[in-house]
């Protein structure tokens, strides 16, 4: 297998190599002639990679070693290579009060995998030693078609916050597959884009059954905000609920819709790209280094799953999706593509052409700059994709002694 791996390794980059030649040596041409200009304009070679964006939650530094690493990555094309930390080179960092923000609702999303309100309590104690479950006001687990994955409701005083929490694709359910792979391109507009129709039904279910249980709890707790958190499949049905409630807010007793944001912990494509930039403020997607899912189309995993009886899952999933990149079209303007949504936490830890790992560190991306289109051929892309693995490998982040409060510290006593 091994063999046949590599094999099928080099005929994709071979392939893809060639296709890529004449458009690197353009792009190359096209570097070279904008760094003479800026040298003959009195320009130093570190404004090349200025960076022109720095959202809310950033820190504007840009200290990562890789900043100036080789965006063509080893295999030599813009559209595959061995690392994706190049995916968000030169973006500023994100600043450690908002990377523990986000930490938070990664460990309590861990709770909607749970079986029973018992058993979410046991997830999230796991990490949070703190947790209070009387916060749990509803836990349900819909199993009708369409339905929104299984998910928990909390409601928490301390930060005047109401939160919904939504798992991940299910392997054992097939509504769930329904779900990701239900879509065409362009069958579903709204608000002058696209959205993923599958992923679209799922959160209009969520609109008629759960937004007036939300809004029972948002008039009970006047000024409170409303949070959806999701992961994987419950990422892009999260943020489409959010998009919903936001153009419709009369659906939650007409809050402001400033007080509606979603976290959407990776996420699969599921909105065209105005509408990723439309939202970028109230929605958040936290991408985890190699992550497989948010870099390819659910066409694209549709047919790899087709192929699971026959290959190897993880040799297949590098292979087959790498060949796919073969019959992309070669037009990124295209506004019926679907894309990652809103603004960008990519969080890495590999250095480009290094085997050894770093401090996990988060950047924050511009989606209409750097819009995840490339495979990442790693041994990490599956494991990646795993929220458990980036709850643990946030424990290791470089916490500064300042945001160690007493929720922080009492996480990282966890294993």
């Amino acid at each position: 297998m091994a063999q046949n791996l590599n094999g099928g390794l080099f005929n994709v980059w071979y392939n893809v190599k060639n296709e890529d030649d004449h458009r690197l040596q353009d792009e190359e041409a096209r570097e070279q002639d904008l760094r003479r200009r800026n040298e003959a304009g009195g320009m130093g070679a570190s404004n090349i990679t200025k960076i022109s964006y720095e959202g809310p939650g950033t820190s504007g530094t840009q200290n990562d070693d890789d900043i100036y690493g080789d965006v063509h990555g080893k295999f030599r094309t813009p559209r595959i290579f061995w690392q994706g930390s190049l995916d968000s080179q030169g973006c500023p960092r994100v600043a450690c009060a908002e990377v523990k923000r986000i930490f938070r609702y990664i460990i309590m999303n861990l709770g909607a995998y749970g079986n029973d309100k018992k058993g979410l309590t046991k997830d999230i104690n796991e990490h949070d030693p703190s947790f209070e479950p009387n916060g749990v006001v509803d836990f349900q687990r819909p199993s009708m078609p369409g339905a929104c994955p299984p998910y928990f409701i909390y409601v928490d005083k301390e930060r005047q916050e109401v939160s919904m929490y939504i798992r991940g694709l299910n392997l054992m359910h097939r509504e769930d597959y329904k779900v990701l792979l239900n879509n065409r391109r362009g069958e579903k507009p709204f608000d002058g884009g696209y959205v993923h129709f599958g992923m679209s039904e799922a959160a209009e279910w969520a609109v008629e059954k759960v937004a007036p249980d939300l809004k029972k709890l948002l008039m009970a707790n006047p000024g409170y905000r409303l949070t959806i958190v999701g992961h994987s499949l419950g990422a892009g049905v999260a943020s489409l609920l959010t998009l919903f409630l936001i153009c419709d807010t009369k659906k939650l007793g007409g809050i402001s819709s400033d007080l509606i944001s979603c976290i959407a912990i990776a996420p699969p494509r599921v909105m065209s790209l105005d509408l990723a930039l439309k939202y970028s403020l109230p929605i958040t997607s936290v991408i985890y280094q190699d992550d497989f899912l948010p870099r390819v189309s659910t066409q694209a995993v549709k047919k790899f799953i087709c192929k699971l009886s026959i290959f190897k899952p993880d040799a297949a999933l590098l292979v087959y999706l790498s060949k796919q990149l073969l019959q992309m079209s070669k037009t990124t303007d295209d506004t019926q593509r679907l894309f990652p949504p809103g603004k960008i936490y990519h969080c890495v830890y590999k250095k480009p052409g290094k085997s050894e790992d770093r401090p996990i560190r988060a950047r924050v991306v511009h989606p209409e700059k750097h819009k995840f289109e490339r495979i990442v051929l790693s041994q990490s892309s599956i494991q990646n994709h795993y929220i458990l693995e980036l709850t643990k490998h946030l424990k290791k982040y470089n916490w500064p002694e300042e945001v160690k409060d007493k929720w922080l510290k009492s996480v990282l006593t966890t294993a």
